[in-house]
């Protein structure tokens, strides 16, 4: 098994009235990708992180084997979902994967 672990920080534009509306989003658009990926077991989303965080999202994927994790990036379903959901409001992300028992 390999876990992807995201942080994401959102973009200024987005610390306004619609702030909830976009975690909300981009919750919902991700978690639903949960048994539509091949070799993905799991996916969810913290958009309630503590204001002494210094970030505002957190991703946790688990993944069948590191082979999995490589073809996320070509998943048409994954792609989609970023693209409506993370990419026009995420300012910075970074990540980190690894082997888990």
């Amino acid at each position: 098994m390999v876990k992807q672990v995201i942080v994401m920080n959102l973009q200024d534009k987005c610390f306004g009235p619609n702030l909830e509306t976009i975690k909300n989003n981009m919750k919902t658009r991700l978690e639903a990708l949960n048994g539509q990926i091949e070799g993905m077991h799991s996916l969810e989303v913290y958009a309630d992180c503590l204001t002494t965080s210094n970030a505002d999202i957190f991703v946790e994927i688990v993944f069948e084997d590191e082979e999995a994790l490589k073809n996320l990036k070509s998943n048409e379903k994954y792609n989609t979902a970023t693209k409506d959901v993370v990419v026009p409001f995420v300012d910075n992300r970074t990540h980190i994967e690894f082997a888990i028992c």
